[in-house]
């Protein structure tokens, strides 16, 4: 513990009043973290106590490029939030941290700063070797960078068992998968067309391509006895083949012939095929082959048995198949080939205004150029032996069961073995498996795992390093998320045999599959989907019981962030200015899963003042009151049986929502609580009984026992501000007993909600509480001062016990001189306002008003109105035979509690109609 934490904990407990006025996060949270840490708790090994049931999660690991950034800050606050819950419910709360070395990003970034350095061709002239060092040396930097970041929004990973998807032990894991995959035969090298990016220099994946609406050409070209469409003519050079689907009448005797034809570089030998992949309705319904550079035709081309020729190379440039236009960039030469073109008499017409979807590269945005390559690909079609797990099997799946990956990956989640929150993008998840083609998983890159295959000759070694000379590794690196796959077991210790660690198969076992999988719905394809396929294969068991989905970071206008726009908010910067607390509750209170949410300087700013106003509340309760020695909980008034029960219903709502992961509506039940019905309202009249010193024993008890529960309520949202009051709480001090960590918040037991069964004591207050606000209303409409105490009356019904009982409570609270319970007051002059409150009446003088009786009458003819609408209503129902065979008792008796409520409104205001 900090001197000063330790300072103000002694003056509390001697009696002292030594609790700074404001609070300033900057002056505690560094500190706080450092205790947690040494404490050890964030490792569930060294948590206190007996702890039989694990909760288990895996932080997305933030790539090694940069900063963290919003997007980053509430993935980090919402799984804070669930690995306290679970910490403080006696779980063995296991968090893993991580990075990504990311292996396009952050070559492409590493070699954008040694190009702004001087050199021009990084890898060309620095070589393999010493280009990895500089990477490494940054992804290093950007690793410490992350790291400290997560530390200053509080996060309780344990560091301890943090992972780098480039390491030692993820490369075994690799390597590992990679073996069992070629083995099965699910894993093969092939050449097919595939996604390059002429910028980043590698392929991608297929859900990496990013579409972008653009508006531009479609041209439609004469192609011997056709009309062909195209938006790339580009392209077109090599094409000999048309393809028109079978049933098209327009073309049928077209089909099986051969012509020639007069093209781009002068006359080829065409012919014709038929086959139904082609849309009749699209175009002309005729189109040309272009096997090399589109997906559709070299599917095509294999199919009928076509040549392949690539016309376009890695660099985006023509090849020599495109004669005089070879070496030129194949997309600036659009306008040139279509002047050919055109002077041939070859262009039918154009079309000028076309939008399509222009598929671009996630990491830079460069147009893709599908291109055939030699690749390795994952065949997520092809029947393996299902390896069923021991320790977690999947329901219905047996070992050795013949399945593909795509089965399983749609099986898990089909038959609820994994949900998705929110459950509509489980329709999301299907379209994409459904859809789902082989994955390329080899990148043409230096950054990542070497894909662990060697060659020598002929001969070809899989798996591990072989020895003897001459072998030479293939160049290739494995796509990031190959080794992002296997990140819940290559995390917890997988694969088993390859490090003989007992303890990491004992992790495993006991936190594996992981209780949940919290991430931006933006990457459900990239990572979620593939953690699915990659874990179920290797172990055969789900990665995760749960996937909970948070949507994008926007500004308050709704924009996403970015640096063009300004409008980008640092977390640090907030952390900095407003505290972690502020931030945290500014990302998750307004927020629900799957859905994007808005956020501004002036949210955070609007969440410190709310993190001030718990410390001032715990300031006065512990400034104030003096600890009793072993208390007994006994409410003495209406409001400690109020407060009590309003708090036991908080506190098992708070539970239930943060067991739903329903963190906004649990953040929400607790402002309002804290704010509002403990400070606004228990806290003033706590106030008032202290100064009259009536009931103060049982009212100091009560606001310890809240305070001391409200606190742990409030602390996986909040977890700096509320350790720092509880390292102050004078019932934790007791004769100076226990070491300070084992009195920490963090591993404090999550309160358990008191049995209240007092409702009466609930609508009671609600009544007083009503009448209060009446009269607080009333004066701010007709802008009677505070300073003024004026009279007002109440028509109390049947309630006349109740509000005797509470009268001088009614007053304090509302500011009165004088409070009467014979219905309206007596004309003296002042004008007098009056509201209905169901049976009760409530008139209050309004010195230095005019009141308008014509105003008041309209008033309250539109409030009688409303009443007797209402009144119908419920006769209506109650005098339907139909309704009351069919409708339970208890709806029949409060339809007959509303309509006598409603009847006395109805008279109340009748009687104040008359009055005017």
């Amino acid at each position: 513990m900090r001197k000063g934490a330790i300072f103000l904990t002694l003056a509390l407990v001697m009696g002292k009043q030594e609790f700074p006025k404001a609070y300033e996060p900057n002056q505690y949270e560094d500190a706080i973290y450092a205790a947690w840490e040494k404490s050890g708790f964030f490792n569930p090994d060294h948590l206190p106590g007996v702890r039989r049931e694990a909760f288990s999660m895996v932080l997305p690991p933030p790539n090694v490029t940069g900063t963290l950034h919003m997007g980053h800050a509430v993935m980090l606050a919402l799984e804070d939030i669930m690995t306290r819950f679970a910490r403080m419910r006696g779980k063995r709360a296991l968090w893993i941290p991580g990075t990504d070395h990311a292996a396009i990003a952050t070559q492409a970034k590493v070699e954008k700063l040694l190009r702004e350095k001087g050199i021009k061709d990084p890898r060309r002239e620095l070589g393999r070797e010493k280009f990895l060092a500089e990477v490494e040396k940054f992804a290093a930097q950007s690793h410490d960078i992350i790291v400290n970041q997560s530390k200053k929004m509080g996060a309780s990973l344990d560091w301890s068992r943090e992972a780098y998807t480039l390491d030692a032990e993820r490369n075994l894991a690799v390597n590992k998968a990679f073996k069992m995959m070629y083995d099965d035969g699910l894993i093969y090298r092939g050449h097919r067309v595939v996604n390059w990016c002429p910028h980043c220099q590698s392929t991608i994946a297929d859900d990496e391509v990013e579409y972008r609406e653009e508006k531009g050409k479609f041209y439609y070209f004469k192609y011997g006895p056709v009309v062909i469409g195209t938006a790339r003519p580009e392209t077109k050079f090599g094409d000999k083949t048309i393809v028109v689907h079978p049933d098209d009448m327009r073309y049928r005797d077209l089909v099986g012939k051969e012509m020639d034809v007069e093209w781009i570089d002068g006359k080829l030998r065409a012919n014709v095929i038929a086959d139904a992949m082609v849309d009749k309705e699209f175009g002309t319904g005729a189109m040309t082959i272009t096997p090399a550079h589109s997906f559709e035709d070299f599917t095509l081309a294999q199919k009928h048995n076509l040549p392949i020729v690539q016309i376009i190379d890695e660099k985006g440039a023509f090849m020599e198949a495109a004669g005089a236009f070879r070496g030129k960039n194949v997309r600036e030469s659009r306008d040139a080939i279509v002047e050919i073109l055109r002077k041939k008499g070859l262009v039918d017409h154009i079309d000028e205004n076309y939008v399509h979807n222009l598929s671009v590269c996630y990491r830079c945005g460069t147009p893709i150029e599908p291109l055939p390559k030699m690749q390795w690909f994952i065949n997520v079609n092809k029947p393996f032996a299902f390896r069923a797990s021991k320790h977690a099997p999947i329901k219905g799946l047996q070992n050795n069961q013949l399945v593909s990956l795509k089965q399983v990956m749609q099986y898990v989640v089909r038959e609820k073995e994994i949900t998705i929150i929110p459950d509509r993008f489980e329709k999301t998840y299907f379209n994409w498996i459904d859809n789902l083609r082989d994955w390329n998983i080899s990148r043409q890159i230096w950054f990542g795992h070497r894909v662990p295959v060697w060659y020598r000759g002929e001969a070809i070694h899989v798996g591990h390093a072989p020895t003897g000379e001459d072998w030479e590794q293939d160049p290739d690196t494995l796509d990031t998320w190959f080794s992002s796959g296997l990140w819940t077991i290559s995390t917890l210790g997988w694969p088993f045999d390859a490090q003989g660690r007992p303890e990491k198969t004992k992790d495993f076992k006991f936190f594996h599959p992981t209780s949940v999988l919290e991430t931006g719905y933006d990457i459900l394809f990239f990572w979620v989907a593939r953690m699915i396929l990659m874990t179920t294969y290797a172990v055969g068991e789900v990665p995760f019981r749960q996937v909970y989905l948070h949507g994008l970071v926007r500004d308050e206008k709704g924009r996403k962030m970015s640096k063009s726009l300004g409008n980008v908010i640092d977390p640090l910067d907030m952390i900095k200015k407003y505290g972690a607390d502020a931030t945290r509750l500014s990302l998750v209170i307004g927020s629900t899963p799957g859905n994007d949410a808005k956020l501004s300087e002036e949210k955070v700013a609007g969440y410190r003042n709310f993190t001030n106003k718990l410390w001032n509340i715990a300031r006065f309760v512990l400034s104030t009151v003096v600890p009793p020695h072993s208390p007994p909980l006994k409410p003495a008034t209406l409001a400690d049986r109020w407060i009590l029960g309003r708090f036991a219903e908080v506190t098992h709502r708070v539970t239930k929502h943060l067991e739903a992961h329903e963190f906004s509506a649990a953040g929400e039940l607790l402002r309002d609580f804290t704010w509002s019905e403990f400070a606004d309202w228990y806290l003033e009249i706590a106030k008032i009984q202290r100064r009259e010193k009536k009931q103060v024993g049982s009212t100091d008890r009560i606001l310890l026992f809240i305070l001391e529960r409200l606190l742990a309520l409030w602390h996986p949202f909040m977890p700096f501000v509320t350790e720092e009051i509880w390292l102050s709480f004078p019932l934790l001090t007791k004769e100076g007993q226990g070491e300070v960590a084992d009195r920490m918040l963090m591993v404090h037991s999550w309160p358990k909600a008191l049995k209240s069964t007092d409702e009466r004591a609930q609508k009671d207050f609600r009544l007083v509480q009503d009448v209060i606000i009446a009269i607080r209303n009333i004066r701010a409409e007709h802008k009677v001062t505070a300073s003024a105490h004026i009279h007002a009356g109440i028509g109390v019904g049947s309630h006349r016990a109740l509000f005797e009982k509470n009268a001088e409570l009614i007053a304090t609270l509302a500011r009165l001189s004088d409070l009467g319970f014979d219905g309206p007051l007596k004309d003296a002059g002042i004008p007098i306002v009056s509201m209905q409150l169901g049976e009760v009446s409530v008139f209050v003088e309004t010195p230095g008003t005019a009141v308008d009786p014509e105003k008041e009458f309209t008033r309250l003819k539109k409030e009688l109105e409303e009443a007797k609408k209402y009144l119908a209503g419920r006769l209506a129902r109650l005098n339907n035979k139909e309704f009351l065979a069919k409708a339970p008792p208890q709806v029949v008796e409060t339809l007959k509690k509303n309509k006598d409520e409603a009847e006395k409104k109805v008279a109340e205001i009748e009687k104040q109609l008359k009055v005017l």
